[in-house]
């Protein structure tokens, strides 16, 4: 049963009595174990401070598993702080400090926190971190529950000597009644019989005497009986607590066994969640472990790779150097080629200019024939046997060709005398080549 009970003046923590019973907006308990006053709690609002004072009480009461003082001796007050726990025996209270405004009060910002941990810590902390406080709530619970078994198993105890003493003493004092009473009949019996033998009494006083002694008699058992009356009804109250402490110590037994059964359940229950805990943290070691290997094998890749582009960067550097080189042979392919179509172009029209010719025209013919085919093969500026070959039919040439040749204008000479045998010649770069043309002027060396 769960009370909420305000300190707006000093509470007191007791077992119910007559005059004072369990109420919501008190601290009164229907409970064995609590003293009449057992404790009393307030809060100084001039210091802002909670105080805990016990009263004598014979259990005794705890803050933390710490008891405050002896048995039956009252301890001073003492100081208790927010959110800590204070045990009655089995009572439990936590004590919280709420602001005006309702706001529960929390700690102070002066407090010196512990240093946050690592990201990986971090994960391994906060994933159980609801275990280890249900942890600590059942160590809590089991450190309670021992605590009420062996107060339980304190008090069977002393019940149980309490009667066996009771009881001891209870027989021993019947018996000494007994034994009295026997020994004080026995020697008004012998009294009486002395006096009845000393005297020599006549009829009517033995008469008398009879009579006296019924009425003693009857005075006697008369007393014997009221004097017997209490002690019948002390013994009738000592069977009635003798039931009813073997129906407490019953009702206790049974106690304790469900406490014992709860208490295994619950070392069960922490062993699983001890359990939980263990393969929590293993599996989150096993995640670290593969993940900084993951972390490794990324950093290989990311260096293999890094290494891989930086050897393409220097392929693609070698080839477009090699393209930029390949680019310069076919520009100047390109250039031979265009030299060697012009060249062409010129023997095709000396060729066509000697075909018209009556001359010896021999020698030009093989040299034309020479040219086309060092032309077809490619290999025009670097045959040798070319160069010499022209240099026999330089002379030759200028033979056929001196005649029409005017030193003054060399070239336009030239042009009038290919042009006379019907020959147009040019080079493809002008539609109207006339004397300016210079395509045809290597062959005139």
């Amino acid at each position: 049963q769960e009370r909420h009970v305000y300190l707006d003046e000093p509470i007191k923590i007791g077992r119910s009595v007559a005059r004072c019973r369990p109420a919501q907006n008190n601290a009164t308990f229907d409970c064995k174990v609590l003293s009449r006053n057992h404790a009393l709690v307030w809060f100084d609002h001039k210091t802002g401070k909670f105080y805990l004072q016990d009263t004598k009480s014979s259990n005794g009461t705890f803050i933390n598993s710490q008891r405050l003082s002896r048995g039956s001796e009252e301890s001073h007050h003492y100081l208790t702080e927010n959110t800590r726990k204070v045990t009655h025996g089995c009572i439990v209270s936590t004590i919280k400090l709420f602001l005006p405004d309702g706001m529960e009060a929390r700690l102070r910002s002066d407090v010196i926190h512990a240093p946050l941990p690592s990201p990986v810590d971090k994960v391994a902390a906060n994933t159980p971190s609801m275990y280890s406080q249900e942890l600590f709530q059942l160590s809590q619970y089991l450190q309670e529950a021992l605590h009420r078994e062996q107060m339980l198993e304190q008090k069977l105890a002393t019940l149980q000597r309490l009667l066996a003493i009771t009881q001891g003493a209870s027989d021993t004092s019947w018996q000494a009644l007994i034994d009295e009473d026997r020994l004080l009949s026995w020697l008004e019996v012998m009294g009486n019989q002395l006096q009845a033998c000393f005297k020599n009494q006549t009829e009517d006083s033995l008469r008398k005497e009879l009579i006296a002694l019924q009425e003693d008699k009857h005075n006697y058992e008369t007393t014997a009986k009221e004097s017997l009356r209490p002690v019948l009804q002390e013994k009738i109250e000592v069977v009635r607590k003798l039931s009813e402490v073997e129906r407490s110590l019953s009702n206790t037994e049974d106690e304790c066994t469900h406490l014992k059964e709860m208490n295994e359940r619950t070392q069960e229950e922490l062993r699983e969640l001890a359990n939980k805990y263990n393969g929590a943290v293993n599996e989150i070691k096993d995640l670290s472990d593969k993940l900084k290997v993951a972390e490794g094998r990324q950093e290989e890749i990311q260096q293999k790779g890094q290494a891989e582009k930086k050897e393409l960067q220097h392929k693609i550097d070698e080839m477009e150097e090699k393209e930029q080189e390949l680019q310069g042979k076919i520009e100047a392919l390109q250039a031979d080629n265009d030299f060697t179509n012009e060249r062409l172009t010129a023997l095709q029209g000396i060729q066509h200019l000697l075909s018209k010719s009556d001359g010896d025209c021999t020698f030009i013919h093989q040299f034309i024939e020479c040219q086309k085919k060092l032309i077809v093969e490619g290999h025009l500026t670097k045959v040798v046997e070319e160069t010499k070959l022209s240099k026999e039919n330089q002379a030759r040439r200028k033979d056929i060709i001196l005649p029409y040749y005017n030193p003054t204008q060399p070239y336009s000479s030239a042009y009038s005398w290919l042009s006379c045998f019907g020959v147009s010649v040019h080079c493809g770069r002008e539609r109207n080549p006339g004397p300016g043309c210079l395509c045809w002027l290597p062959w005139l060396r």
